[in-house]
């Protein structure tokens, strides 16, 4: 009778296999909790056919530890350099907006999240061009343009430590509203290829 009730004890005492944590998961309390995080983002991409890369970054605000509301601000790391009747034009490109994601699974080591930006940006271009004598012509030093931009993109996220977090995903450019001659929506639309560093609460 002793041992029956000693087993019984040890029973009760034990937690059930759904209760106890997965080797999987992290250290991020399964209580509801709000945390906040910041980090570089550095995209691989195309414009106008062209290798560009992009770097930047982005911080948001983090809800019950699966929604995140934030933003991002991105540039081309060196002007890209596209050809207009016969000569090359240098451009600068930016962008950034609202971020908005969506973690799921968010205490599995690794897990996914699905995130979105809506923003705007700007074109510079830097063209300079001489006039027979040699000299600067400011005229030639183009106008701004600027163009709405919305950017989907899945990641695939590693839970590296409570405090911070790594991607590999991917996004894709829409854009509309490009204007500056020579260029259209279609030149500067396209995917990425994302590598992105978090740190903080999560």
């Amino acid at each position: 009778m002793k041992k029956l009730t000693l087993l019984l004890c040890c029973l009760l005492m034990t937690p059930p296999v759904w209760a106890q944590d997965d080797p999987g998961e992290t250290v991020t309390p399964p209580i509801p909790g709000n945390g906040g995080f910041g980090g570089p983002v550095l995209k691989v991409t195309e414009i106008d056919d062209k290798f560009g890369l992009l770097i930047g970054g982005r911080g948001g605000w983090v809800f019950n530890h699966v929604f995140v509301v934030g933003g991002g601000l991105y540039s081309l790391l060196r002007d890209v350099e596209i050809e207009d009747s016969g000569f090359e034009r240098d451009l600068e490109f930016a962008y950034g907006g609202l971020e908005l994601e969506l973690i799921i699974v968010p205490r599995q080591r690794l897990h996914l999240s699905i995130q979105t930006l809506l923003g705007f940006g700007g074109l510079t271009d830097r063209t300079q061009r001489f006039d027979r004598f040699d000299r600067f012509d400011s005229r030639f030093n183009g106008p701004d343009d600027s163009f709405l931009i919305a950017e989907p993109g899945l990641n695939l996220v590693w839970n590296m430590k409570t405090y911070m977090r790594i991607g590999l995903g991917g996004s894709y450019r829409f854009i509309r509203g490009v204007e500056l001659a020579g260029l259209s929506n279609s030149d500067l639309r396209g995917p990425s290829a994302v590598l992105s560093v978090k740190f903080g609460r999560f």
